[in-house]
């Protein structure tokens, strides 16, 4: 980061987004940065929409007290607020947006637009499983962490543990499940597209996949190595085989197929290893092996 970044934070009244963004200012002040970060609302109740903000400088004192109109970061922790707020204005063209959803990320980004970057993070669900209640302002911040590294998580631990208490623990758990379940997509730009169109050459191992495995363009599934996944595989015994197909027809991935022999066989590149064709062959003609 070599200029004065700008977050906006959208939220409603009791979702901690202002707390959000006064953990960021700390965290960047940790690393030895300078930054601000302040709310902006009226007299809401809880559950109305509000706004907080935060300008980061590596190296300069920041002057402006003003509200954050032009964004590099907007950060939205209720999906309900993008159908009567417009969060995205002011946004810069390289901007990244990052959003509490239950959505697929396909929805989120046809619903946004493919002018940002967009990072998508269910962080109710995961603020409901770890904390106990839908409060997510730790929670994006992991999310935040993960799409723009405007400051690192360790650098929020002291912050958070000095703000919650006894609850720090489970704040930092959220903080950290939601980095490690963030999906970022690029902006399609003509890099991208260049990057795509190389990645298209080519076919991709496990290890290139999205976060959960989301499949992020269409007709790009039988790009991906899903047979690296597999902790066991099947191994057919012909003398046993009487060829019924069954194997075939029950696969979930379709990747039973006849070999040079007109005999069924899984192909290894995409089979997961689920055993269905050994549960359901009639003449237990399949076997299980273990992968070495």
């Amino acid at each position: 980061m070599s200029e004065l970044l700008e977050i906006r934070w959208h939220g409603r009244g009791g979702q901690g987004a202002v707390t959000s963004a006064e953990l960021v200012a700390l965290a960047a002040i940790e690393e030895g940065k300078f930054a601000q970060a302040f709310p902006s609302f009226g007299p809401e109740r809880r559950g109305a929409p509000v706004l907080a903000f935060n300008r980061i400088s590596p190296d300069q004192p920041i002057r402006t007290r003003t509200t954050v109109e032009h964004p590099d970061i907007v950060v939205v922790l209720d999906t309900t607020l993008l159908s009567i707020v417009d969060v995205t204005s002011g946004l810069k063209e390289d901007g990244t947006i990052i959003v509490n959803t239950h959505k697929a990320a396909a929805d989120a980004k046809s619903e946004l637009g493919n002018h940002w970057r967009i990072a998508v993070v269910n962080a109710t669900a995961i603020a409901r499983e770890t904390l106990g209640a839908p409060i997510v302002n730790t929670t994006m911040l992991g999310a935040l962490v993960k799409a723009t590294r405007v400051v690192e998580m360790e650098s929020l631990a002291e912050p958070i543990k000095e703000r919650f208490g006894l609850r720090a623990k489970v704040n930092i758990d959220a903080c950290r499940r939601a980095y490690q379940e963030t999906s970022v997509f690029e902006r399609e730009t003509a890099a991208t597209k260049r990057r795509k169109a190389f990645q298209a050459e080519r076919l991709l191992s496990w290890r290139e996949l999205l976060v959960g495995c989301v499949v992020a363009e269409s007709g790009s599934a039988s790009q991906y190595r899903t047979g690296d996944w597999r902790s066991q595989h099947p191994v057919w015994d012909y003398e046993k085989c009487n060829s019924c197909g069954l194997c075939y027809l029950f696969c979930p991935e379709f990747c039973v197929k006849l070999n040079k022999e007109e005999c069924f066989e899984a192909d290894l590149y995409y089979c997961k290893g689920c055993g269905i064709c050994s549960q359901e062959c009639p003449k237990q003609a399949i076997s299980m092996v273990q992968e070495s």
